[in-house]
């Protein structure tokens, strides 16, 4: 059966536990807000566990329509928590949380690591960790029905919110025969399939379509057939938008057929250049090429982040 040691063990841990700390990694996306709040809804609801949800940053806009999002806190108090469970988080650096806590890393307390990324450090005292996994939610889905825990309309709208995110509305390559049977299992228990459609795919501010248009705009190949572009600092402020705006670019430019994959650099407001790589293509694993500037992810689909601020020079994008 799937992971059966490793759930036995995690659900032996969270049913002896009384304060739960469920961690999501920094920049928080769909995948890791659904799969936070879908656990936290059946530990705290089905089994009377005291659980809080943290993220070093706060939740997306396209999260805002789940119930109890806004609980989400910036910090925790480790000495209260007797467990900790981490969701979608590729690399122990994703926490964040563990510079000003290092405890958390030292397996003092028992640790459960729940991701689906080829990067993961396996940090946690127990790791469900199946990079072949399309979403962390795919995992949490299996755990909750491993633990007999009630699927509601609530806990199927977060899982399924994290799997339609993490497989671009359902049109990538990881969108498996498993997958559309979870999705269909979800929407039958009560899924808001439309409102997460909405939310996702279908609402765009004035800021957000200008930013767009300064990102499409500064669209280009190179010779080696790399599709390129990026967003500066002053480009949101300018364009009345928020960093949370950039979501979903990277996709767009990917569906260019002239690049063999895709590079959107965007300066952060604070030093560092966050960068999105994204593949069609089967012989190109942008994972490695990630793990170069100390990122990670998976082979279609990558991410780092180094410090640093973009210039232009010869029609190059370079991070200085």
């Amino acid at each position: 059966m799937y992971f059966r040691e490793e759930f036995s063990k995690a659900k032996q841990i969270l049913l002896a536990a009384r304060r739960i700390v469920i961690i999501s990694h920094r920049s928080p996306d769909g995948d890791t807000v659904g799969a936070n709040l879908a656990l936290r809804y059946c530990l705290e609801q089905q089994w009377g566990k005291a659980v809080i949800s943290a993220c070093i940053d706060p939740p997306p806009p396209d999260t805002h329509f789940l119930p109890d999002v806004d609980a989400f806190v910036s910090d925790f108090d480790y000495e209260s928590a007797d467990v900790l469970v981490s969701v979608d988080v590729g690399a122990h650096y994703l926490l964040k949380f563990h510079e000003k806590k290092p405890e958390i890393l030292q397996k003092i307390k028992p640790f459960i690591n729940i991701d689906h990324h080829p990067s993961n450090d396996h940090f946690g005292t127990i790791n469900i960790v199946d990079p072949h996994a399309s979403a962390a939610v795919q995992i949490v889905y299996h755990f909750l029905r491993y633990c007999n825990f009630h699927i509601n309309y609530r806990v199927a709208t977060a899982l399924l919110h994290g799997l339609y995110f993490d497989t671009g509305s359902f049109m990538h390559s990881n969108t498996t025969p498993e997958v559309l049977k979870i999705a269909a299992d979800l929407i039958w228990k009560g899924a808001d399939y439309r409102q997460i459609a909405k939310a996702q795919f279908r609402t765009k501010r004035i800021g957000q379509m200008r930013l767009f248009g300064r990102i499409f705009s500064r669209a280009s190949v190179n010779e080696k057939k790399v599709l390129r572009s990026f967003v500066l600092d002053r480009d949101f402020e300018e364009c009345d938008a928020s960093r949370d705006d950039t979501v979903g670019a990277i996709d767009y430019l990917n569906s260019i057929p002239d690049g063999k994959f895709s590079v959107f650099l965007s300066e952060d407001g604070k030093g560092n250049v966050k960068g999105s790589l994204r593949t069609r293509e089967n012989d190109i694993d942008l994972c490695k090429i990630a793990s170069l500037f100390g990122g990670g992810g998976h082979k279609k689909a990558s991410g780092f982040s180094v410090p640093g601020k973009i210039e232009l020079a010869d029609d190059k994008i370079r991070i200085q």
